[in-house]
């Protein structure tokens, strides 16, 4: 399965940057994964140009889009819905972290899924490591391996 994350502006703070590429490398270990970075556009009619970039490249997958009033799972349901996605046929899904503004309404409608990590509002870089760990965590489940502590 390819797991596609997208995210919106470069990556300030050093301990983040360690954190996107450790979670990174450990997922591809499970996964086809590939985390786009794109920088903030500028606004073209109700959405962004970086938004237009990520739908064109998320065209044909299964498409999370974090939101904070989005669907909250555990992470054994998070994961269950994964097995459920690759086992139905799903060969790619990607998930959209938006910038500090979020994205638009317009953006959000094309979500196949809206998707909030937590009921806490957590920083744009921030939400981007834990949906990393917690993809991490769900395919690790998947495979029947312990998660490493």
């Amino acid at each position: 399965m390819r797991v596609e994350v997208f995210w919106i502006g470069k990556t300030r703070l050093a301990g983040v940057a360690s954190l996107t590429e450790e979670y990174s490398q450990r997922l591809s270990r499970y996964c086809d994964y590939q985390g786009v970075e794109t920088r903030p556009g500028r606004k073209k009619g109700a959405r962004t140009s970086e938004e237009d970039l990520i739908l064109a490249r998320s065209e044909g997958s299964f498409r999370f889009v974090l939101d904070p009033a989005g669907k909250q799972w555990s992470s054994l349901e998070f994961a269950q819905f994964l097995e459920r996605l690759r086992d139905g046929g799903r060969r790619t899904i990607s998930f959209c972290v938006g910038g500090a503004d979020g994205f638009s309404k317009e953006f959000r409608d094309h979500a196949d899924l809206l998707l909030s990590l937590s009921p806490l509002t957590l920083p744009h870089e921030l939400a981007r490591v834990v949906l990393l760990e917690q993809l991490y965590r769900a395919f690790t489940m998947l495979a029947g391996h312990p998660y490493p502590r």
